[in-house]
């Protein structure tokens, strides 16, 4: 029941993680080992100077850089077994069927699974206008996968939100009604593993709604919506228990008032 803190770019930041499980065996010092896979995507990562060689369902190499550099690699196996021969120091080794590397899971001659992080009581309704405000947060998301990563206002579902969304390479910010009218604001980014500082503007009696990320104006939409008086929930997913944001979170913050384009503008400049 303790945040994650994250250290990694010299300033913390809250992390949250999908479940994971390091299926090499030995992880504080690794040794040649053998492990089924499935055809799916995996991702080996270690700490060292050492060498892993991989042979049966994938052939190919990752080398180390320093004892204290992680270096990691994604590849897709076939089904079958996995050899990994290990040549020289390769400390903290993980073998992870995910397409990116999570933080390090220890391992004591059994695999381990790491449960996924989740973020609660993080509400307060009277902190939330349901007819304007602004939601804001300076965050980075893990990997660019084709999954939605969302923070949002909501009222217990997916109807009748605000949401701060990663989806791929695009920040995306919509509002949906409790009828399910929608309106998208969208603005790519050249690489979601950067922080971004992201503020949303939505104005549901003057259907002026905005969308400024690092600084800058990126999309505005003046959508006629409906949002009703019942948002009362700030979560890390997107109302409804889906779309869980995993990712660092530096900052967040929700705003009753719809503020200014200069205080936007001053709000999320890096």
């Amino acid at each position: 029941n303790l945040p994650r803190i994250d250290y990694t770019d010299g300033c913390g930041s809250l992390l949250l993680e999908p479940q994971s499980t390091n299926l090499y065996l030995n992880s504080d010092t690794l040794v040649t080992q053998s492990n089924a896979t499935s055809a799916s995507a995996y991702t080996v990562s270690f700490y060292g100077t050492g060498t892993i060689t991989f042979s049966g369902t994938h052939t190919g190499t990752l080398v180390g850089t320093g004892l204290n550099d992680r270096v990691s690699v994604t590849f897709t196996a076939t089904s079958g077994t996995l050899i990994s021969t290990i040549s020289g120091s390769c400390t903290k080794g993980q073998l992870e069927n995910l397409t990116y590397p999570t933080s390090y899971i220890p391992t004591q001659g059994v695999i381990s699974t790491r449960l996924k992080d989740i973020a609660t009581n993080s509400s307060n309704a009277s902190l939330i206008n349901s007819e304007e405000g602004v939601l804001y947060a300076e965050i980075s998301a893990l990997a660019d996968e084709a999954t939605t990563k969302s923070i949002s206002i909501n009222s217990g579902s997916s109807t009748n939100v605000v949401r701060i969304s990663f989806f791929s390479n695009v920040i995306l910010a919509r509002i949906v009604s409790p009828s399910g009218t929608t309106s998208n604001l969208t603005y790519t980014v050249p690489s979601i593993n950067d922080f971004y500082k992201v503020a949303f503007k939505y104005n549901a009696t003057l259907n002026n709604h905005a969308l400024y990320v690092n600084g800058a104006l990126r999309f505005t939409s003046t959508q006629v919506i409906d949002l009703g008086s019942s948002l009362t929930t700030l979560s890390f997913a997107d109302g409804n228990a889906g779309g869980n944001f995993y990712g660092k979170t530096k900052a967040l913050a929700v705003f009753k008032t719809a503020l200014t384009d200069e205080q936007l503008t001053l709000l999320t400049t890096i």
